[in-house]
């Protein structure tokens, strides 16, 4: 039974990123939606278009949810990012330990990081030569 073409890996992790952005945008201003939460599907965004780059230029990468990490095996590849990527980097915590803090001093501005990920949502778009939307 022929289920149709599979996307390619790197096609998948932006359709899953494009998701997260998706989510973000539908809760925003809904308080029964934690703020990290909200910033946890910005990281994830963040990570799968670099695993995206990644899939793309045929480059092994870690399990891993560290952005750092991941920016570091980018510029070992000579896979080029945009000048914003350090801001991005920030959200490396939102991936495991700042979803399970009760009480946070210091967020960042989902409205900011959003615009930052979409930022590099159509950068991503760009390198690998598909339509941002």
């Amino acid at each position: 039974m022929d289920k149709g073409p599979f996307l390619e890996q790197y096609k998948v992790f932006i359709l899953k990123a494009r998701q997260d952005i998706s989510l973000v945008h539908e809760v925003m201003g809904n308080n029964n939606v934690a703020p990290e939460i909200m910033l946890f599907h910005i990281q994830q965004c963040v990570e799968k278009l670099i695993k995206a780059l990644f899939s793309f230029h045929s480059v092994r990468f870690p399990k891993t949810h560290d952005l750092d990490e991941l920016v570091e095996l980018a510029q070992e590849h000579e896979i080029a990012l945009p000048p914003f990527m350090e801001k991005l980097t920030e959200l490396s915590p939102y991936a495991v330990e700042g979803r399970y803090a009760i009480i946070h001093d210091d967020l960042h501005d989902i409205a900011d990081m959003l615009a930052e990920s979409e930022r590099f949502l159509a950068h991503v778009c760009a390198t690998v030569n598909i339509p941002v939307r």
